[in-house]
C-alpha cells in the first residue's frame, strides 16, 4: 500500500521549520505559530523520496502574522541505499542552491522582462540532518497544478513544455561555459549508469517488459515482422541502450533534467483557462550531455496519444526555435546549433528513448490502484515485478496503443533491422 498513511518524521518540528522560513526568506526572529502537516507521498510516483506539504502560520519580527505552504521532500535511508551511488540529494541541492538562480538571472538579463522568468520551485532550504531533506515553495497554492499521468499532455501543454525546455537547455550551455567546473564536473551521470545497465537484474526485469511487449504486439494486426525485430532486439537490448547512452556527450550538450515526465511539470493557468506557464521540479537525476536525452524522455513518457501520433515532429520544431531564440539572446558567442545537428542528437539517442518507452513509460502511465504499492524495494522481488509488468501494460489502453505508435515509427526509421 501507499505510505501515504504513516505519520510524519519528527524531526519535522516549529523550529525545523523556523529554520527553514529564515533560510529562504532571508529573515530573522520569526516564531512559527502553527505546522499543519499532509503527507503527498504516493504508491507509483513517489519512488527515492516522501512528500508532505507543510502550511505554516508565522510572525514576522514585525509583528504581522502570515502563512505559507511549503513542500517537504524527504529522503529516508531505506529508499536511498537502492539509489545511494546516484548522490540524488547532493544533485537536487545544488542545482537549486547554485544553478537555478543563475540560469534565471541569465534570462532575467537577457530578456529584461517585468516578470522573471522562473524554472522551478523557490528553494527554502537543505539539510542531511537528521536525514536527507529539501524544501521548497509549494507551487499549488501559487495556482499551478500537476496534469493526469494516466491521459498525458496535449498539444498546448506540451509546446509550452517543449519551449521552457529548450530555453533551459540553452541558458545551461551558457553556464557551461562559464562556469564548467558547476555544471560539467558536478553531474557527470545520470540514472542508468553502466554498471546497472550491465546489471543481471536490469536484464531481467527490463527484458521481461520488452518481451511483454513483444507478445501483446503479436496479436495485433500489421505487427507481425515487427514482432518477430523486437525478440531479435530482445538478444542485445542492453547493448543497444549502452551504445545510445554512452557516451553521454554528443555535438550539443546541455544539462538534461534526466527525468522530464509529466509528473515532474506543473502547469498556471489564465482566467479563461488556457494554459500559460510552466514550471518544472526534481531535478535530483541531472546530467551533462547531449540534449537528445532530455528530449527523448519527454516525447515518450508525457504525451496524449493523438498528441504523439500527429504532432511529434512539431514539437521538436518548437523546440528548435526556441533553442536558438534563447541563444540568440545570450551573451553566446559560439556558432548556434544548427537543425540538422539537432535532429541527428535525437537520432542518436532514439534506442535509449525506445528503452524509456517499454521500460518506464508503462509504470508512469499505470492506473492509480494498480501501483500503490509499487517501490524500488519491491520490485526487487521477482514475482511481484513479473505481476505488475501484466499490470503495466494491460491496465491503461493508452500505454500499448503509444508503444504501437512509437513502434511503427521507428521500424520504418528502421532502428529493429
Amino acid at each position: 500500500m501507499s505510505d501515504a498513511t504513516e505519520e510524519p518524521p519528527l524531526y519535522l518540528t516549529h523550529q525545523f521549520f523556523r529554520r527553514t522560513l529564515e533560510h529562504g526568506l532571508q529573515q530573522m526572529d520569526l516564531h512559527v505559530l502553527e505546522v499543519q502537516l499532509t503527507n503527498l507521498t504516493r504508491g507509483g510516483e513517489n519512488y527515492c523520496s516522501n512528500i508532505y506539504r507543510a502550511h505554516i502560520k508565522y510572525r514576522n519580527a514585525e509583528g504581522s502574522v502570515l502563512e505559507t505552504s511549503l513542500i517537504v521532500k524527504s529522503m529516508p535511508e531505506e529508499k536511498q541505499a537502492i539509489l545511494s551511488r546516484l548522490h540524488i540529494y547532493n544533485k537536487e541541492s545544488i542545482f537549486y542552491m547554485h544553478i537555478k538562480p543563475k540560469l534565471e538571472a541569465l534570462m532575467w538579463r537577457a530578456h529584461n522582462v517585468s516578470k522573471p522568468w522562473t524554472m522551478g520551485a523557490k528553494h527554502y532550504y537543505s539539510t542531511t540532518q537528521p536525514e536527507q531533506t529539501i524544501i521548497v515553495e509549494d507551487l499549488c497554492s501559487e495556482g499551478y497544478q500537476l496534469k493526469c499521468r494516466q491521459l498525458g499532455l496535449d498539444l498546448d501543454h506540451s509546446a509550452l513544455v517543449m519551449q521552457k525546455l529548450a530555453q533551459y537547455h540553452a541558458l545551461s550551455m551558457m553556464m557551461a561555459e562559464w562556469e564548467p567546473e558547476t555544471i560539467v564536473d558536478r553531474y557527470p551521470f545520470g540514472l542508468l549508469h553502466m554498471d546497472a545497465i550491465k546489471s543481471k537484474p536490469f536484464k531481467l526485469l527490463f527484458g521481461t517488459q520488452l518481451l511483454k511487449l513483444a507478445a501483446l504486439v503479436g496479436d495485433c494486426e500489421g505487427f507481425g515482422s515487427i514482432t518477430t525485430k523486437l525478440y531479435r532486439y530482445h538478444e542485445h537490448f542492453t547493448e543497444r541502450i549502452l551504445k545510445a547512452v554512452y557516451p553521454l556527450r554528443g555535438n550539443y550538450n546541455v544539462l538534461n533534467h534526466g527525468d522530464l515526465w509529466i509528473n515532474n511539470i506543473f502547469f498556471n493557468y489564465d482566467p479563461q483557462y488556457k494554459v500559460q506557464d510552466v514550471k518544472i521540479i526534481d531535478f535530483q537525476l541531472c546530467f551533462y550531455g547531449s540534449l537528445g536525452f532530455d528530449i527523448n524522455y519527454f516525447l515518450n513518457t508525457s504525451l496524449e496519444l493523438e498528441v504523439l501520433r500527429c504532432h511529434r515532429q512539431a514539437l521538436i520544431d518548437i523546440y528548435y526555435k526556441a533553442l536558438v531564440e534563447c541563444l540568440q539572446d545570450l551573451p553566446w558567442t559560439k556558432a548556434l546549433p544548427s537543425y540538422e545537428g539537432v535532429m541527428e542528437e535525437i537520432r542518436e539517442r532514439e534506442d535509449y528513448g525506445f528503452f524509456v518507452a517499454f521500460g518506464f513509460f508503462p509504470l508512469m502511465s499505470m492506473i492509480g490502484v494498480d501501483s500503490e504499492d509499487n517501490s524500488l524495494k519491491n520490485f526487487h522481488d521477482e514475482s511481484f515485478a513479473r505481476q505488475k509488468v501484466q499490470l503495466m501494460f494491460e491496465g491503461n489502453a493508452r500505454t500499448l496503443e503509444s508503444l504501437k505508435c512509437t513502434l511503427k515509427r521507428l521500424d520504418e526509421m528502421k532502428m529493429f533491422d
